[in-house]
C-alpha cells in the first residue's frame, strides 16, 4: 500500500514534468525544428539529436558551418540554447536564445526523450 501511494503521487508529478518539457520545445524550438526523424524544416531535425555529432542530420543542407568536432552533449545543447554563437560563431540560429536555465533543462530533457525505441 505504501509503494502505491508513493507512486501515484510521483506520476503526476512526472507527467507534468514531461508535459512542461514538451511546452518549453514548443515555446522556443518548433518553429524551425521538427520532431520527427529525417523531418528537416528551416532547421535541422531534432530526433535523436542528444549524443550524436552536430551538423550531421540526414538531408538537411542548411548548416552554417562552425559545428565540426562538436557533439550534442546535454552541456553543449545548453550553452547553445543559451547562446548559439558561442558554439558556432558562423550559426545561421537566428531564433532568441534561451536565457532562463530552467527553461533550457527543460528543452534538453525533451530533447532525450526522442530516440528510437526498440
Amino acid at each position: 500500500l505504501f509503494m502505491l501511494t508513493i507512486f501515484n503521487v510521483a506520476f503526476p508529478a512526472f507527467a507534468e514534468d514531461a508535459e512542461n518539457a514538451k511546452i518549453a520545445f514548443n515555446t522556443h524550438c518548433r518553429t524551425c525544428h521538427s520532431l520527427k526523424q529525417d523531418d528537416n524544416r528551416l532547421g535541422p531535425t531534432v530526433f535523436g539529436i542528444v549524443g550524436k555529432p552536430a551538423g550531421q542530420a540526414a538531408g538537411y543542407r542548411g548548416y552554417s558551418g562552425g559545428l565540426n568536432g562538436i557533439t550534442w552533449d546535454e552541456a553543449t545543447l545548453d550553452r547553445f540554447i543559451a547562446d548559439p554563437a558561442s558554439v558556432s560563431s558562423s550559426t545561421n540560429m537566428i531564433y532568441p536564445p534561451v536565457s532562463d536555465a530552467g527553461e533550457r533543462r527543460r528543452i534538453i530533457a525533451f530533447l532525450k526523450t526522442l530516440k528510437k525505441t526498440d
